[in-house]
């Protein structure tokens, strides 16, 4: 499932890179989506996740490390030899996408080295991306969707 909202919120960020999505734009968007296999649930989380991250990243300002905009991060030959190379520019995507930091584009790699003993792919990238960005996401204090009644009245069994 949260291999799913990665790969959901990077279809939202490459669509409404300034998180500027219109109410009459969420049933076709829910419905786009549902067809190409995500369920309601994944959809929802991926929502409100996408929609925090972008209130985190107004209210908190931007950190300059010193780098040109649009730098990216290079492999030394021990990651190289770990990442394949689609997963590692699945990363860099993700990066550019604003989905996570250089600091957590770090953490990612670490993870899929000492992994250790084959190739980190595609796949295996989504996992550690999905379990960075939750992790951040707790501790950030979202509240996960389904975690409250919608309406207040509701009674919760």
């Amino acid at each position: 499932m949260e291999r799913h909202i990665v790969e959901i919120l990077v279809i939202l960020m490459r669509e409404y890179p300034e998180g500027a999505i219109r109410p009459e734009e969420f049933e076709p968007l829910a419905n786009n989506l549902i067809g190409l296999g995500y369920t309601q649930n994944e959809i929802e989380s991926a929502l409100f996740w996408f929609y925090n991250r972008q209130e985190v990243n107004r209210s908190t300002p931007t950190q300059a490390h010193g780098l040109m905009p649009g730098a990216v991060r290079m492999l030394h030959e021990v990651e190289r030899s770990v990442i394949t190379p689609k997963a590692y520019g699945y990363l860099i995507e993700l990066n550019q996408l604003g989905l996570i930091t250089l600091e957590e584009m770090d953490s990612i790699i670490e993870r899929s080295v000492v992994m250790g003993g084959r190739k980190v792919d595609i796949d295996d990238m989504k996992m550690f991306i999905a379990a960075q960005i939750l992790d951040r996401s707790n501790e950030a204090g979202f509240v996960a969707p389904g975690n409250f009644a919608k309406n207040p009245t509701e009674t919760v069994h």
